[in-house]
């Protein structure tokens, strides 16, 4: 005589060999085609010197770092833990200030505006033909846009010949403005692009940082898709919107980006320029966990 079995027992062993062959947990893609790169400026107290911040840096195990700008014996400084460790510096802003004002937006200051680019080519070769990261200075509400836009390109032609003869390239950067400050010349992808590749010199490239980015017009993974598709990006630098903190802090989707930039093969440097809520040490290996596990 044959025990009846009931609907749930059925179920149940007919399931059995599906959950064998199912994983408990998908497998992590590994990682990444791209390199993290520890940016020291945001994250770490002021009070911590430079040298101190890229041997944190070498000690939890990333081969590359970038900076601003410091003096001379700070630079030297580190350019010792640099040969030390073996760290990679993939990008800096270095000195001049004429980038966050007259820039080449106003009319007659550009030989200034060159000569400060001439003075970042020479610390980006200093420190081993880093990218030295620039923007091209305030709108000018009394000279109009296509004059200073045209000002913008043929500046930009001849910073980019700087940087090929000092065999390192310079990177644009779309900057976010806060409110009172006047806001930034080419302060969006769909206005810096444009222009980049209309100089279209394998010298002048693009940084593309989420967080101001996010800032001035948001739609950032289109914009990124559309840049690696026009060879425009050379620096992806992340922090999120608001707080320029750590991944999982603000309202980017990070794990999503990440995906996206491995579906890319994207092979250059994520530069992490953003600050923490925790310490320095626990942002980095969660911004590395993220970048393994998507």
């Amino acid at each position: 005589m044959k025990t009846p079995v009931s609907r749930r027992t059925w179920l149940a062993s007919a399931a059995a060999p599906l959950a064998l062959n199912t994983p408990l947990t998908a497998a992590t893609p590994g990682p990444p085609p791209y390199t993290l790169s520890i940016n020291i400026e945001v994250m770490f107290p002021r009070t911590v010197p430079r040298p101190e911040r890229m041997q944190i840096v070498a000690d939890q195990g990333f081969k590359a770092y970038g900076f601003w700008n410091t003096n001379e014996e700070e630079q030297d400084a580190m350019l010792k833990v640099q040969q030390k460790t073996g760290l990679k510096c993939t990008g800096i802003t270095g000195p001049g200030s004429s980038v966050s004002s007259t820039g080449l937006t106003k009319p007659g200051m550009e030989e200034v505006f060159l000569k400060d680019m001439e003075a970042r080519a020479k610390m980006a070769a200093k420190f081993g033909g880093a990218q030295s990261i620039i923007f091209v200075g305030k709108q000018q509400p009394d000279v109009p846009w296509q004059q200073q836009r045209s000002q913008i390109v043929s500046g930009l032609k001849k910073v980019a010949e700087i940087g090929a003869r000092n065999n390192m390239t310079f990177i644009l950067e779309p900057l976010s403005s806060n409110p009172g400050q006047g806001r930034m010349a080419l302060d969006t992808a769909a206005e810096a692009f444009p222009v980049v590749a209309e100089v279209n010199h394998p010298n002048l490239k693009i940084c593309f940082d989420f967080y101001h980015l996010q800032l001035m017009e948001g739609n950032v993974i289109t914009h990124l898709r559309e840049g690696f598709a026009k060879n425009l990006i050379a620096l992806v630098q992340i922090g999120e919107v608001p707080g320029r903190k750590e991944p999982g802090t603000g309202e980017i989707d990070y794990a999503y980006v990440f995906r996206v930039l491995r579906e890319l093969n994207y092979r250059g440097y994520v530069d992490t320029e953003m600050g923490t809520s925790t310490t320095p040490e626990a942002a980095m290996q969660l911004t590395r966990k993220m970048t393994i596990e998507n």
